[in-house]
């Protein structure tokens, strides 16, 4: 398995029927209702009964949930997990819906491609938590890390959407607190810009299969509550990112957030940042998470455990 370490943007293949198929449901049920558009305590209720209905990855992978000095989240492991490595993940949702459970087929994939534990982080959510309380719990998380023996060097990151975000926004505040940073960094369909200004955002709004107008202003607001939307701690984008470790990004063709993730590939770059992107034709919003039901989805899962794996290694 190759990794994606070139530097150059990379393209998959085109939709197969199994992906064209989840992205007319996701059309259907999600972007054309009221599941993000009507009440938030109803958003909440959909996206946490993905957990029910996602299947396991496989019995050998254990969850192991975990409340210790005020830091919540789940170990998930394989057996090919190696004791003393930890991807810490941070999930998906905006800022203001999800939880580590509905992830559990994916960190357990991840946990066996990347050979290490995966830690999930329960961070608060807004409106009851605004910004910056995702941020800082996912700080206090790598933070907790440490305290377990592991060092920097053993550690990666990954995230989605709002956890993309998080994963850039917690590597520059671990960076300003003068703590070591992790081996690398995973950032899929990255949320890093709240103030929403990526052309793609336009020209994608409806081509995105998942993601419904007006949705990133209104979740934004909620985690913003008046912060200001530029401030780096929200939209990382916006920060310094020299001296960040190498990065791997990937986001669909057709996604709103196409933009927020090549301007933050070029920013990487131009940082001099060891940095890859996989820009997949008509993939739609986190489509690695949905290995379980698309071949581009276990193809990209596999690229990420290479790239963790690769770089883990040391």
């Amino acid at each position: 398995m190759d990794t994606p370490e070139n530097g150059h943007p990379r393209r998959i293949a085109m939709p197969s029927p199994e992906a064209q198929s989840l992205i007319d449901l996701f059309r259907n049920e999600l972007k054309h209702s009221d599941v993000f558009t009507g009440e938030l305590a109803h958003a909440r209720k959909v996206w946490d009964g993905y957990a029910e209905t996602t299947p396991a990855y496989s019995p050998d992978v254990k969850i192991e949930v975990v409340e210790d000095s005020g830091v919540l989240g789940e170990w998930v492991t394989h057996p090919a997990s190696a004791q003393g490595q930890v991807v810490l993940h941070f999930h998906g949702g905006g800022y203001v819906i999800g939880h580590p459970g509905t992830y559990r087929n994916f960190n357990g994939r991840i946990a066996e491609g990347a050979q290490a534990r995966v830690f999930s982080v329960d961070y608060r959510l807004a409106p009851e938590h605004p910004f910056p309380a995702a941020r800082d719990d996912c700080l206090g998380a790598y933070e907790w890390i440490f305290g377990q023996g592991i060092p920097a060097s053993d550690v990666a990151f990954i995230g989605e959407s709002a956890g993309g975000g998080l994963v850039l926004a917690t590597l520059l505040a671990a960076r300003d607190k003068g703590l070591p940073l992790p081996s690398c960094a995973v950032a899929m369909s990255p949320w890093v810009d709240l103030t929403n200004s990526g052309e793609s955002q336009k020209y994608n709004r409806e081509p995105d299969a998942m993601i419904p107008p007006g949705l990133l202003e209104t979740w934004g607001e909620l985690y913003l509550a008046g912060a200001d939307p530029a401030d780096p701690g929200a939209s990382p984008l916006f920060g310094d990112v020299a001296g960040l470790p190498p990065m791997f990004l990937l986001v669909g063709s057709t996604e709103v957030l196409l933009d927020d993730a090549r301007r933050l590939f070029m920013e990487l770059s131009s940082a001099g940042v060891a940095t890859s992107i996989d820009v997949a034709p008509e993939m739609p919003h986190n489509w690695p998470l949905f290995a379980y039901a698309i071949p581009e989805g276990e193809a990209s899962v596999e690229r990420i455990g290479a790239f963790l794996r690769h770089h883990l290694a040391g």
